[in-house]
């Protein structure tokens, strides 16, 4: 019977509408009509009344031999007097008086790309599954194309990275960062096992807002972890009870590799011995007070008196060894004899302060308050999740520390973030085989604008090397910067950069205003068969002769040949001005997709401020 009810009911629905329809068409049939007979009548007025052609004796006298003639020279105008003054009403009725139909009452195309009949407009591309829309393409000559096919790249490709390059204002973040992580926090975002979880750095002071506003739209308010001084979360970048001290020392000395721009030619002595000052320091400080901090650390290097105090009581906990089990023991007199030794105390002074120098300058700024407070929080105050709850859970941490306001300390930061991030992303497979609790179904997300200021290339912990091994843990990593030049000068050489941008299989290049970075990215593009068209023109004569007051060769008879040679080469499917000539928002692509490499083709961007519907030419 319901089902009876809501069928008769939607049947009387479509009478109604039927009828509206048909009313509507009616009452404006009717307004033409009046309108044109109205203009008709006007016209009979002046033909019988006023124009005073009946009257006229030469015309009767005329058409009374012709009055067949009379009759049409009569009716004929008056037919299309008739018919003009229809067409008139029609053209000022449809133009200014005809309200069109609501934008929600528009058809809706369900296709994906396609465009609605009645309005044009642009379709998005939706998918339940993991996908990311980059762009339309349209033609390649640059003209517009009346359907344009949409750039994606599914699950598998996203894993693999993407890489975004371009100038400053080429519309890198709010054409690509913004409405990539609008689509990606959309994806799952009520379902607590799937929702995409991650790390994003902000080192310019205005991304963090916008990240959280589209976390906000996308209903992930309550994911939201925002780590700056002040902001109620306190988070020790160098508390990692379980990790080797060694480990946490590179890490530090990263960020000092990354501010000096390393040209990859200095003395790997002064790395080795600033990474094992800052090693032991953290293991004494562990050992003796079970906790240690970035403002422990500087104490106890900028003041002999306090490195020799928690030398003298690490001797004295060695000598009772009260309730240690005797690992503990060996690693303390390890700590206490490098303090002691040669590796330390041997050097002389000047080397000694050289590496001091260099490792402070990484813990310098802890011992203010406004970082201190935050980063060298005691132990019982700590309320950081972790990044194996943040992975777990779906938590999102944005890091709002700028280099403008904070200076090293933002970039300290963040770069421990960033590795201890990629630390815990690797362990995801290897954690989930031995607990079940661990959520291996989850995607995460890494992004980072301004890439270059916290790429790193350790020996134990590189960028490289995370993004080589964690497709398998569903990482996606979107990282953009300026040019392959500020990645080059950052990492210190050819290699390293091709080691890091070999393990990223999807690239995005926006206009590029370096040579080298447009080189570079011409080359990866690879090359194609292009035609190419040679012209040549000849000019012969045997009997030429040089005439010497003109200065010129005269001749009666000469021959020229003219030829075109064309032929098929290959080269370069985008040459360097390709990449500097690319306007606001469009970009070329060479993307990893669906088990397959796309492009390198021209994309057509949608900043995170154009309405979906509209196309990059509207």
């Amino acid at each position: 019977m319901d089902i009876l009810f809501r069928y008769k009911g939607g049947k009387k629905r479509r009478r109604e509408s039927f009828k509206m329809k048909n009313g509507e068409k009616n009452g404006a049939f009717i307004v033409k009509l009046s309108v044109s007979g109205g203009i008709f009548a006007i016209e009979l007025v002046y033909l019988f009344l006023v124009s005073g052609f009946f009257f006229d004796e030469k015309i009767s006298n005329y058409f009374a031999y012709f009055k067949g003639v009379k009759l049409a020279f009569i009716f004929i105008p008056l037919t299309t007097w008739f018919a003009s003054s229809y067409t008139l009403t029609n053209i000022i009725f449809n133009k200014y008086l005809y309200l069109k139909p609501d934008d929600d009452k528009k058809n809706k195309n369900k296709l994906t790309g396609k465009k609605s009949k009645n309005t044009g407009a642009m379709i998005w591309p939706e998918s339940p599954e993991l996908q990311l829309v980059v762009g339309e393409i349209h033609e390649k000559n640059g003209n517009r194309k009346e359907k344009p096919d949409w750039l994606t790249i599914d699950a598998k490709g996203l894993y693999t990275g993407i890489l975004v390059f371009g100038s400053t204002g080429t519309g890198k973040t709010t054409a690509c960062a913004y409405p990539f992580l609008d689509q990606l926090a959309k994806y799952k975002n009520k379902s607590p096992e799937e929702k995409i979880g991650g790390l994003i750095l902000d080192v310019k002071g205005d991304f963090w807002k916008e990240a959280v506003s589209i976390l906000k739209r996308n209903e992930r308010t309550e994911d939201i972890v925002i780590i700056e001084p002040g902001s109620g979360y306190y988070f020790n970048p160098i508390h990692y009870p379980h990790l080797d001290a060694k480990i946490i020392a590179e890490r530090l000395y990263s960020v000092l590799e990354n501010m000096n721009s390393n040209d990859g030619r200095q003395d790997s002595f002064w790395k080795d011995k600033s990474i094992n000052l800052l090693a032991n320091s953290i293991d004494i400080i562990r050992l003796c007070m079970d906790y240690a901090t970035l403002s422990d650390i500087y104490e106890i290097l900028s003041d002999e008196n306090k490195l020799g105090n928690i030398i003298d009581y690490a001797k004295n906990l060695i000598k009772i060894k009260s309730n240690k089990t005797e690992t503990y023991a060996n690693e303390l007199k390890l700590a206490v004899s490098y303090f002691s030794g040669a590796d330390y105390a041997g050097l002389d002074e000047r080397t000694k302060a050289i590496i001091k120098s260099e490792s402070l300058r990484v813990c310098s700024d802890f011992i203010k308050p406004v970082f201190k407070d935050t980063f060298c929080a005691p132990q019982e105050k700590l309320n950081f999740p972790g990044f194996h709850e943040v992975v777990n859970s779906g938590k999102i941490v944005i890091l709002n520390m700028p280099e403008s306001k904070y200076g090293l300390t933002g970039k300290i930061i963040g770069i421990m973030m960033k590795l201890d991030y990629f630390r815990t992303v690797l362990n995801r497979v290897y954690k989930s085989v031995i607990d079940d609790k661990v959520n291996t179904k989850r995607p995460v997300l890494f992004i980072c604008d301004e890439y270059q200021n916290y790429v790193t290339s350790g020996d134990i912990e590189s960028d490289a090397e995370f993004f080589a091994r964690c497709r398998q843990s569903k990482a996606i990593n979107i990282v953009l910067t300026q040019s392959y030049s500020s990645l080059k000068l950052k990492l210190g050489s050819e290699e390293k950069l091709n080691s890091l941008i070999g393990n990223i299989r999807s690239t995005i290049w926006l206009a590029l205003s370096d040579d080298y970075s447009r080189e570079k990215a011409s080359k990866i593009c690879d090359k194609e068969y292009k035609l190419k068209i040679t012209e040549n023109i000849t000019e012969q004569d045997d009997r030429a002769v040089f005439n010497p007051y003109i200065g010129k060769l005269l001749s009666d008879d000469n021959t020229i040949s003219q030829g075109t040679t064309k032929t098929y080469e290959k080269m370069p499917s985008f040459d360097t001005d390709g990449f500097a000539n690319l306007k606001l928002n469009q970009a070329v692509y060479r993307v990893y997709s669906g088990g397959e490499v796309k492009g390198p083709g021209v994309v057509y961007l949608h900043p995170i401020y154009r309405p979906k519907t509209k196309s990059y030419f509207d």
